[in-house]
């Protein structure tokens, strides 16, 4: 993938020196998008200028046009109720007014899936090697004991969390979706001071890991990816369920990105629970499976095509 062209970015106002290839890509997809639909674009938090990929505040929150459809906005709304009661961290300003946030894309890409649990097993079950007979339900930004000792005794949710049965026992898929990111954005410095030694225990406990490896797994780009990964295992440890998976749902052409999950495997025995699903493929079969407008946007928004 070739990093598009300085005049094009300037154009779309999403040049930013710092973007990957990818990242400016996704960048400039998004703005174009936005531009496309007719929203004013701006900015926030510390930004000194506008973007193309930042909706205007007050259109972002009033409107709600991060997300593709009103089944998806209905989401929102309710997930931002839940997390008022159980501490998710769902950041307001990064989720309505963001376009390349990845939160957002959690809601366009499994909102209205939500709504069709028959069809969503179906496009998992195409996409996984697992054996699903019924989804019971997703969540978003879930974690099953936020700050408890027995998990993690930290903040790590998954994105989107799904229950399912398997032979009448109850399962779970624990995603992590990625978009733009590089897996670089935790700093070494907040890695180091984020660790703690339970998930040392947890590592050598699972033999799921190769020998000495948790010195190389608490740095970036692996930390976080086995923080989650860890959630995942201290549940399966716990007997939460009776079999599930930690799953990383990105894009392959984020070279960066893609290249820190090859590290990754690297410290693993085994990838018995460890799945990766590609932001592309998983896109391609809503489209096989759903025709409808809102399938066609998400595709033109996320893929370009």
């Amino acid at each position: 993938m070739e990093k598009p062209s300085y005049d094009e970015l300037v154009e779309f106002d999403v040049y930013y020196k710092k973007d990957s290839e990818y990242s400016a890509t996704a960048r400039l997809l998004q703005s174009k998008w936005r531009k496309n639909q007719g929203y004013d674009f701006g900015k926030y938090g510390s930004m000194k200028k506008n973007y193309g990929n930042i909706l205007e505040k007050n259109l972002a929150f009033n409107e709600k046009c991060n997300f593709l459809t009103d089944k998806i906005k209905k989401v929102v709304e309710e997930e931002i109720k839940i997390a008022k009661r159980t501490g998710a961290l769902i950041e307001k300003n990064r989720l309505f007014c963001n376009l390349l946030s990845s939160q957002p894309l959690c809601f366009n890409l499994f909102g209205e899936l939500k709504y069709d649990l028959n069809v969503f097993k179906s496009i998992l079950l195409q996409l996984l090697p697992i054996e699903i007979d019924k989804i019971i339900d997703i969540h978003f930004e879930y974690s099953p004991g936020r700050k408890k000792i027995n998990y993690l005794n930290d903040g790590t949710a998954f994105d989107i969390f799904i229950k399912y049965l398997k032979s009448n026992k109850n399962c779970f898929l624990g995603i992590e979706v990625k978009y733009a990111e590089t897996l670089y954005e935790e700093s070494l410095e907040k890695a180091n001071k984020n660790y703690k030694e339970i998930y040392k225990n947890i590592t050598e406990k699972s033999e799921m890991f190769k020998s000495n490896s948790v010195n190389s797994l608490r740095l970036p780009p692996l930390s976080q990816i086995w923080r989650d990964h860890l959630l995942s295992i201290k549940m399966l440890q716990n007997n939460d369920y009776h079999d599930g998976y930690y799953v990383i749902l990105y894009p392959y052409e984020n070279k960066i990105c893609r290249e820190g999950i090859v590290e990754y495997k690297k410290y693993l025995k085994n990838e018995h629970n460890f799945i990766e699903m590609y932001l592309e493929d998983f896109i391609e079969k809503i489209k096989e499976n759903i025709n409808e407008k809102w399938v066609k946007e998400l595709s033109i928004r996320y893929l370009g095509k």
